[in-house]
């Protein structure tokens, strides 16, 4: 029994760091983040932090990865792909996935990915290619399945491909639609235009089969 309350005692604490940390590099980035700011900021030791994580670089990596886990679900990704849908219908989902989880929930996870961009971290490369490679890879390979161009290994016209569909989704992730910005207007039309326009922008590069 008490083997069972320790282990319990020990997610929750680990949950708590999670937390904490993720709202921490939100906020002020990797760099600005200590270990001992997120410790004393989640009321455990410094110990905690390598017990769980590895120490703050562990930390990250999984904060940063889960960020990316938010906007681009693996699980749906994949099981997109391997569906009977249309390549069509499949990349109108897809869109449509992404840009909800964007706007219907402004969270730590994209100001998370916004800094990084900004200030890059020293694990963005581990992260990208464990995280973001494969799901770059669904992503293309849908794009290009609804259009009616055949690339060769050594085209770059899949890249313009993702860049296109990507690009627009990025901005509406990294940016705060409460700043004045100019694309500030956008956040206050309906998803389903956006969707729609970002769509269009796909459809118009490559036309649909």
């Amino acid at each position: 029994m008490q083997n069972r309350k320790g282990r319990a005692d020990g997610e929750e604490t680990k949950k708590r760091i999670f937390a904490t940390a993720a709202e921490l590099f939100a906020q002020r980035g990797y760099h600005n983040t200590s270990a001992k700011d997120i410790c004393s900021a989640a009321g455990v030791n410094a110990a905690a932090i390598n017990y769980h994580f590895n120490g703050k670089d562990g930390l990250y990596e999984q904060v940063f990865s889960a960020a990316i886990e938010h906007f681009l679900h693996l699980d749906f990704l994949r099981a997109l792909d391997e569906s009977h849908a249309t390549a069509q219908d499949k990349l109108d989902e897809l869109i449509e996935h992404v840009v909800a989880n964007i706007l219907e929930e402004r969270s730590w996870h994209g100001k998370v990915w916004a800094r990084e961009i900004v200030t890059p971290s020293p694990m963005i490369n581990t992260v990208l290619v464990n995280e973001a490679h494969t799901r770059a890879s669904i992503i293309k390979k849908m794009v290009m399945e609804a259009s009616d161009f055949n690339a060769t290994d050594d085209d770059v016209t899949p890249v313009y491909a993702l860049f296109t569909l990507l690009a627009p989704c990025m901005m509406l992730m990294i940016v705060n639609p409460e700043l004045p910005t100019p694309i500030q207007p956008i956040f206050s039309r309906p998803q389903s235009e956006l969707v729609a326009y970002i769509k269009s922008l796909v459809r118009n590069q490559y036309p649909a089969k």
